[in-house]
């Protein structure tokens, strides 16, 4: 059995939400990473349509997760890197999906870009970028969105979902390092 660092339900994110709880919720695994830089810099994605910031990382197309995160790394930052560790695993109940994610976060460091723009064409198409911002901005940054969704003012579901996960990742990550 997982030791989950939490469970997130659609409640926790949309409080007084009318979706309808579904009978069966279909496992997703994805990966996330906290990525440092030789500046001591972390990466996070964003992206002109909302213009807010998550962890790099998306869904494991196979079993094997140190090597999706690698992946997605390549994809969304255009970064190689060396996993250092596990920060740890966070389930999520996403009802308007019926989806349940298993979420593993790993921690990292950039150990050189890979030269191509490996980005998915739904990445290019709304302006996924990396930012590399300073370890003391990222919480804050992650407090002012998860203050934003605590009071409804962040309508993309799954977004809202991934700021209140990956704040988790990040204040866990933090209080080990």
């Amino acid at each position: 059995m997982t030791n989950y660092l939490r469970s997130i339900q659609s409640s926790d994110v949309f409080p007084g939400s009318e979706i309808e709880k579904p009978q069966k919720y279909t496992e997703r695994q994805t990966v996330k990473a906290i990525v440092v830089n030789s500046a001591g810099e972390i990466a996070l994605v964003t992206n002109s349509v909302h213009n807010l910031y998550s962890l790099p990382g998306g869904g494991a197309e196979n079993s094997d997760l140190e090597a999706e995160v690698i992946r997605e790394c390549a994809e969304e930052i255009n970064q190689k890197v060396e996993i250092t560790g596990i920060v740890g695993v966070i389930q999520e109940f996403r009802d308007r999906d019926a989806k349940e994610y298993i979420n593993t976060c790993y921690s990292a460091i950039a150990v050189g870009g890979t030269g191509a723009d490996s980005r998915t064409e739904d990445e290019i198409k709304n302006g996924l970028r990396v930012e590399w911002i300073s370890k003391e901005k990222v919480m804050d940054i992650f407090k002012e969105q998860s203050n934003k969704v605590k009071e409804g003012k962040i309508s993309f579901y799954n977004t809202a979902f991934n700021i209140l996960r990956d704040q988790e990742f990040l204040t866990e990550y933090f209080s080990k390092n």
